[in-house]
């Protein structure tokens, strides 16, 4: 007889964002051949303000008991021979759990170029001409996971007895085996802003009027605030108990034989998570340029690129994770006393694995 139990737990969850604050292409504010004495004034004016929270928060309880049972079997005090001979015990268990994973891609607004200018402008005239981008970003990304799994496993092929029987006694057992394999993958954190500024940002005042006032402008101003939080609690607490042993073949008139099968434990515990992931490029890719180009007598004129980059990230992990195990694997206690003919024991042998693994709190900024 083969008695095998098998249990299998998954859970899984994502979050995934792809954001874009405006389409990458060309922002011009111009003035071009200006009356004398005019006021001109050309504005391009983007202002982005975007708050997200992505937020997880997961509980789980895998309890599991498991009960594999060939032995507890008798032949006794039979007028012939006496002879107990089970089949294997087996239990398996596979728990999985992943979840908690946030990922955030934002493409900003400056793909393209970015220009102001005044051309031609009038005698005593006025111009203006301003390209202003405004990106305020606040972005918090948070899992908060609480995993508790309880694996009881009792495999158990022995405690058999053929014992006061008229002719021979015999115990011949199976073997116990448990495998248990628990995987926890929870909490990461992925984000991605690129392109907040520009490719190509000019300011210019080309061919100024006689007394005129010319301003050409841009500028770009991002405020940026990251907040990647994990908190990761898992406990582990695991008992097993395999066994083939604690058999008699006793007191019979003919010989006693007790022949116990292997024990065998194998776990393996994985425990991995609370990994944030942030990269983050809010400047200019490329060109600068502000220039004064053929300006007139007695003219003001200012030509200004500026970028203000404020950016604020802050990466938090806390991971509490306690493995609890007590694995007992016995093939001995077995007794073959007293026969009138031979006494005989074999058992089998115990093979005990245990493997434990950790890695979390991971932070990579870029």
């Amino acid at each position: 007889m083969d008695k095998k139990k098998l249990v299998y737990a998954v859970l899984s969850g994502a979050a995934s964002v792809a954001f874009a604050l405006a389409p990458a292409m060309a922002a011009t504010a111009s003035n071009d051949t200006t009356g004398a004495d005019s006021d001109n004034d050309a504005s391009v004016e983007i202002k982005n303000d975007v708050n997200i929270l992505q937020d997880n928060d997961l509980d789980v309880d895998n309890h599991i008991h498991i009960d594999s049972d060939t032995g507890n079997n008798s032949a006794d005090k039979n007028t012939g021979d006496g002879s107990v001979k089970t089949g294997d015990a087996k239990a398996a268990v596979s728990v999985s759990t992943s979840g908690n994973s946030n990922s955030l891609s934002m493409s900003g607004n400056g793909g393209g170029d970015l220009s102001a200018s005044n051309a031609t402008t009038g005698y005593d005239s006025d111009n203006e001409a301003e390209v202003e981008v405004e990106n305020d970003v606040d972005v918090t990304q948070k899992n908060d996971a609480d995993v508790d799994n309880k694996i009881h496993i009792d495999a158990e092929t022995g405690d058999n007895s053929a014992d006061k029987n008229t002719g021979d006694g015999s115990v011949d057992t199976g073997d116990a085996d448990v495998e248990v394999m628990i995987e926890t993958d929870l909490n990461a954190n992925e984000l991605e802003i690129d392109g907040l500024g520009g490719s190509s940002l000019s300011a210019s005042n080309s061919e100024t009027g006689a007394e005129s006032k010319n301003e050409a402008e841009v500028e770009i101003d991002n405020d940026v605030e990251i907040l990647q939080d994990n908190d990761l609690d898992v406990d582990n607490h695991i008992w097993i108990d395999a066994e083939t042993g604690d058999n008699s073949a006793d007191k019979n008139t003919g010989d006693g034989s007790v022949d116990t099968g292997d024990a065998e434990v194998d776990v393996v515990i994985e425990t991995s998570g609370n990994s944030n992931s942030a990269t983050v490029d809010a400047g200019v890719e490329e060109d600068f340029e502000a220039s004064n180009e053929t300006t007139g007598y007695d003219s003001d004129n200012e030509a200004e690129v500026e970028v203000d980059n404020d950016v604020d990230v802050t990466q938090k992990n806390d991971s509490d994770v306690d493995n609890d195990g007590d694995v007992d694997a016995e093939s001995g206690d077995n007794s073959s006393d007293k026969n009138t003919g031979d006494g005989e024991v074999d058992a089998g042998a115990t093979d005990v694995e245990v493997q434990i693994s950790t890695e979390v709190n991971s932070n990579s900024l870029d």
